[in-house]
């Protein structure tokens, strides 16, 4: 029939660009897939970046004031916050306030000993000051404690004897702090206030082990 040739001819053509179609709308998908991957990927790294940049200006933040940093850390760029103490001014001067009771050593007038400390030569020309007049003195007292006594050593001497009788030997009977032949007493012991002449008894330190 004549007019089929025209009409399949129109019909290839039609499928011919229905399948060309079809192949670039599936490039299309393979590229709009590839965008969404790399969308993403980028949005992980955003998402990073940001957790950092807010950890760095959290440790930029930080000064001697609100971490454990030393004040030599501080930028001194950076202008130091206020002091947030709610205690008030009170007007008065740091030190010693007028009229409060010194802490300082007072000299007495009558000290234990004198020692005279004169000035043997001269301290610009170096002249002899042996028989130059004395203009004036400056007392310096210097307070030392007494040592501690020694502490009181008792020895018991455990005396041995022998019947005549039946020949057998007896020793005498030592308290119950001579435990050994060298021992510190009860007023040693731990736990309780020691008095200055007990604080230096002397450690006999360790012994060789010797029979009895």
């Amino acid at each position: 029939m004549p007019g089929v040739a025209p009409r399949d001819a129109a019909l290839q053509e039609l499928r011919a660009l229905v399948a060309a179609l079809r192949e670039a709308n599936a490039r299309l998908r393979e590229v709009v897939e590839a965008k969404d991957a790399q969308l993403a990927e980028a949005q992980a790294q955003i998402g990073m970046l940001a957790g950092r940049i807010a950890d760095l200006e959290r440790r930029l933040g930080k000064d001697s004031s609100t971490s454990s940093k030393p004040p030599s850390s501080d930028s001194p760029y950076q202008k130091k916050p206020k002091d947030r103490s709610l205690r008030g001014r009170s007007g008065r001067r740091p030190g010693r306030q007028p009229g409060a009771q010194s802490s300082t050593l007072r000299r007495p007038p009558d000290p234990d000993e004198r020692v005279e400390c004169w000035p043997a030569a001269c301290g610009c020309c170096g002249a002899d000051l042996s028989d130059a007049p004395v203009t004036g003195t400056h007392r310096r007292q210097v307070f030392e404690a007494a040592p501690p006594p020694p502490p009181t050593v008792t020895e018991y001497q455990v005396v041995v004897k022998q019947c005549p009788g039946c020949g057998a030997v007896t020793e005498g009977v030592a308290p119950a702090e001579a435990a050994g032949r060298a021992c510190y007493g009860p007023g040693c012991t731990p736990g309780r206030r020691w008095p200055p002449a007990l604080i230096t008894c002397p450690w006999p330190g360790p012994r060789p082990w010797s029979p009895p």
